[in-house]
């Protein structure tokens, strides 16, 4: 499949240095809690996952600046809009890169490029780079090896002549499996795949082998999930002054649920997504995903009161917002075929028990709730004789 990657580099950096022009001239670390989200490029012993206060110890005059997750997410939104006019199908891999499907356009790979260039600096004030090729993984490298703005085009058929000299470094793999590769003196995607697929196999496992194997000669045969847009209802309530008692969060979010039931307007959410906010930061996020489709207000709301209860603030916040998501038609329920106010189910217990007699075995058997709010089917029920 043509693809075409859209990725903007380092982006947690880059959108902070559009609001703060100062990371441009200063190197800048992103952090989430006490990890390293991101980090400028000069600081070259810190990378993303990073102990907070090893990235500091290392290199003590670094800013360091608090994420803007929200933001990240809106600008990640507008830049998967903006795709749209490129091609019918995109999907959002993470935030800052996306695939384009550009199999069926009649346009030349260089002019689509710079299109996409244009339409995503436009929506989002962000300079993106651009590879296309065959395959996520070798559109993806074309990008990474492109500056901001420019684009690299793979033609069809040379993929493993591109990737023969990049560095392993560039694979999908955990650092461990980047690590083993170097100690093998496997340093290239081509001395990678200059092996027989059966040892690359045998030395890294069946699936993991083969998909090193493949990779490296730039076959990759992950599809594209392109995104489905999906309706969402949110409320939020900002306070008079910035609470940190459970008590407050909790009134407001039953209000904000009245709202948005409200509007549900006899349909129902497959989603929940509860924030909670001090000074237009996130401070706190949890998405509830149900079982089935539900508008019981009464569920929604012990849902929201358990999560929020078992919420222990570090500072005040100033705004709640509740979210309701995959807004749709309520799904038939199916209800129990037997149940303790059938007339006749007195009479097929006895018989069932004359059975088991007669056997002296259980031979009958039904399906009980265990844990009917697991999203493993397998975990809702469990089976045990009719007679237990």
């Amino acid at each position: 499949m043509r693809l075409a990657c859209v990725s903007v580099p380092r982006f947690a950096l880059a959108v902070e240095a559009r609001l703060d022009p100062r990371l441009l001239r200063a190197p800048a670390i992103v952090y989430d809690g006490n990890r390293v989200l991101e980090a400028s490029p000069e600081l070259t012993g810190v990378h993303p996952g990073q102990p907070l206060r090893q990235a500091r110890a290392a290199y003590p005059g670094a800013v360091c600046v608090p994420p803007n997750l929200l933001l990240y997410r809106a600008i990640s939104g507008a830049m998967l809009q903006a795709l749209g006019q490129v091609g019918p199908q995109v999907e959002l891999a993470e935030q800052g890169r996306a695939y384009v499907d550009v199999g069926g356009l009649d346009a030349d790979a260089f002019a689509l490029a710079g299109k996409t260039v244009d339409v995503v600096r436009a929506a989002t004030g962000l300079l993106p780079s651009v590879g296309v090729a065959e395959g996520k993984f070798v559109a993806r490298v074309a990008a990474e090896l492109c500056p901001p703005g420019d684009a690299g085009v793979v033609p069809p058929g040379r993929e493993r002549d591109f990737l023969r000299d990049k560095s392993v470094s560039l694979l999908p793999f955990a650092p461990e499996t980047i690590e083993h590769l170097r100690t093998l003196a496997l340093h290239t995607l081509g001395d990678i795949a200059g092996l027989p697929k059966t040892a690359v196999e045998a030395q890294f496992g069946g699936g993991a082998g083969r998909r090193l194997w493949e990779l490296a000669h730039g076959i990759d045969r992950e599809p594209l999930r392109p995104h489905r847009p999906e309706e969402s209802l949110s409320e939020r309530l900002t306070f008079d002054a910035p609470v940190v008692a459970d008590e407050a969060l909790l009134m407001a979010g039953r209000q904000l649920l009245q709202r948005l039931a409200g509007r549900l307007d006899r349909r129902a959410a497959r989603t929940m997504r509860l924030q909670v906010l001090a000074g237009g930061r996130l401070l706190w996020e949890r998405l509830e995903t149900f079982r089935e489709p539900t508008a019981d207000e009464g569920r929604l709301a012990f849902i929201l009161k358990t999560r929020l209860s078992a919420l222990r603030l570090t500072e005040a916040v100033d705004t709640l917002v509740v979210t309701l998501g995959g807004i749709g038609r309520e799904a038939a329920r199916q209800p129990k075929l037997m149940t303790e106010a059938n007339p006749q189910i007195a009479s097929l217990a006895d018989a069932i028990r004359q059975v088991r007699a007669r056997y002296g075995r259980p031979v009958v058997w039904r399906a009980v709730e265990v844990d009917p709010c697991s999203r493993h089917p397998e975990e809702r029920a469990a089976l045990i004789p009719y007679d237990a």
